[in-house]
Formats: C-alpha cells, sequence, structure tokens
C-alpha cells in the first residue's frame, strides 16, 4: 500500500493520524526492517511487509492499486545477452483490475 492508501484507510476507520505521523512510521518500519519499500514506477513508492516470499505486482492502470502476483518464471536468465549476469528482478504487469473491469462493463 501507499502512504496516502494506508493513511485513507485509517480515516475510514475514524483515526485521527495526519498523513506526516504515517509517513513517520512507515520510515521507522523500514528503518527496523519490518517494512520494505517497493518502488513500482516513476517514484511510486508502495511498502510491503518484509519477510514475503519472492514475488511480483501487477498495478491498476485505472486505481492505481497493486497487488500482489505469486510466483515468478525461472529461466529469465535466457533473456540476457551473452556475458551478461542478472543479480535481482522485478516484474511490474500493468493493466485493469477485476472491480476496474466490472465498473467499464455496460
Amino acid at each position: 500500500m501507499s502512504a496516502h492508501e494506508i493513511w485513507e484507510a485509517l480515516k475510514a476507520d475514524g483515526s485521527p493520524i495526519g498523513l506526516a505521523t504515517v509517513y513517520r512510521a512507515l520510515r521507522q518500519g523500514t528503518d527496523e526492517g519490518r517494512l520494505v519499500r517497493v518502488e513500482l514506477e516513476s517514484g511510486s513508492v508502495r511498502y510491503e511487509l518484509s519477510g514475503l516470499d519472492h514475488h511480483h505486482h501487477f498495478l491498476c492502470a485505472d486505481c492505481e492499486r497493486a497487488f500482489d502476483i505469486e510466483g515468478c518464471f525461472s529461466d529469465l536468465g535466457k533473456l540476457l545477452p551473452d556475458g551478461f549476469e542478472m543479480t535481482h528482478h522485478e516484474i511490474l504487469i500493468f493493466g485493469r483490475c477485476e472491480e476496474c473491469r466490472g465498473a467499464r462493463r455496460p
């Protein structure tokens, strides 16, 4: 979730917490290793719990929510030019989530 998504969820639950407090808590969580920053595109930062199994993300182009995609391709190294070495990777898939697709149906 993004800091703004967290803040909106807290407000919806009636919490008086401010956005600056959310950012401070997220920074503390990342500093302590409990959270991981996930940069999805052009500076868009989300946060997730540390220690999760390797996974990738789907980003909805309409509502901009991010969803975890479990699993991974095992042969990505075959895509590399000769002599290159892959140290890590992130796959980001774009599209429309089920909810946004439903909103566009006639």
